[in-house]
């Protein structure tokens, strides 16, 4: 073959696979481009919803907040006595329910057991010493409302009663010979603590107590408190509440039908209203006929100071929500506005 020709077509050759390899690099560039072009959008998108999460959940607490401030200042503004179920703090659907701040809304919310002894959700601030307090009320009255509220049989009842007034007073004597539990039950535990000897500071100390689960505690968490003096306001008790005092069915039935007023419903506009501890025999009595017994009893209670009418301290629950997101703040308060505790579940 002519030499001229085999290097002409050589020439000819070597160019066009260079331009092919330069081809399929700068193809595989781009692949490499597009590949890292997709994961960085894939990354600011992210990052873009992190923000926006990080934003929303902002709003959230800011919107938890501001419920917390409106039922703060429904609070101060009441200088009524007595305090009722039918005041603006207790049951107003207008300030407290899906109220709109910013791009959410809150709701200041209690579950409030009615003239049946169910359950439903009032618009409103929960009054603390409608409760039992279990700093100051004894074993039986406690044991009473473990029975109602949780369903304990009357043993392991009297059982965690003993235990919640031997975490709390200030001696190692068991309440009860079996059952109960001071320091030697809680320093022998595989993790031991001492027994408290002191006063509950809040509901959740309770989970150290022995016989304390977390089934019972959601049970019994909205009827019981670490406020106030312990004297229960009449007036805003639940029907559990007045059956660990003591006060059986019927007679419980009575106080309600007299609170209801003749509507029939607790936190209208027609409630009767305890305007003192001494009126409150008379006023039943009054109302609907009472037993000698049941004004035994009830006259009995009064004597002992177990009721009041009026309310220093109260629970507010305040829910905010944006879209899908949901958060709670939960709150102590006095009368004056002062936060005696605060907590994000």
């Amino acid at each position: 073959m002519n030499k001229n020709i085999v290097n002409t077509y050589s020439d000819l050759k070597f160019p066009a696979q260079k331009r092919a390899t330069i081809l399929a690099l700068t193809l595989w560039s781009l692949c490499i481009l597009s590949i890292f072009g997709i994961y960085l959008s894939r990354g600011v998108r992210q990052k873009i919803h992190l923000v926006k999460s990080l934003s929303s959940r902002n709003n959230l607490s800011y919107i938890a907040e501001a419920g917390i401030q409106k039922a703060i200042i429904v609070l101060v503004k009441d200088t009524n006595a007595p305090d009722t179920l039918s005041e603006d703090w207790s049951n107003n659907p207008t300030e407290f329910h899906d109220v709109n701040v910013g791009p959410g809304i809150f709701n200041v919310y209690y579950a409030f057991s009615d003239e049946e002894g169910n359950l439903e959700e009032r618009y409103g601030v929960l009054d603390e010493e409608g409760k039992i307090n279990i700093n100051r009320k004894n074993r039986h009255v406690i044991k009473r409302l473990i029975e109602v509220v949780a369903g304990l049989d009357e043993m392991k009842a009297q059982e965690l009663a003993a235990s919640i007034v031997d975490w709390r007073d200030p001696d190692s004597f068991l309440s009860i010979p079996l059952g109960s539990a001071e320091d030697s039950y809680y320093t022998n535990l595989p993790e031991p603590y001492d027994c408290k000897d002191d006063d509950f500071q809040v509901l959740e100390e309770l989970h150290l107590v022995k016989g304390m689960n977390k089934e019972i505690f959601n049970k019994i968490e909205d009827y019981i408190t670490v406020h106030g003096n312990g004297v229960v306001n009449i007036n805003t008790a639940s029907r559990e509440v007045l059956a660990a005092l003591g006060i059986d069915e019927l007679l419980i039935d009575k106080i309600i039908s007299y609170r209801a007023g003749d509507d029939e419903l607790q936190g209208s506009g027609d409630d009767n209203i305890f305007g003192a501890p001494a009126n409150i025999v008379p006023k039943v009595s009054q109302y609907v006929a009472l037993s000698s017994g049941e004004v035994g009893a009830l006259s009995n209670l009064v004597a002992q100071g177990v009721f009041g009418t009026t309310s220093q301290h109260f629970t507010i629950k305040s829910r905010a929500q944006i879209g899908s997101l949901v958060k709670e703040i939960i709150c102590v308060v006095n009368k004056e506005g002062t936060i005696l505790s605060w907590s994000q579940p």
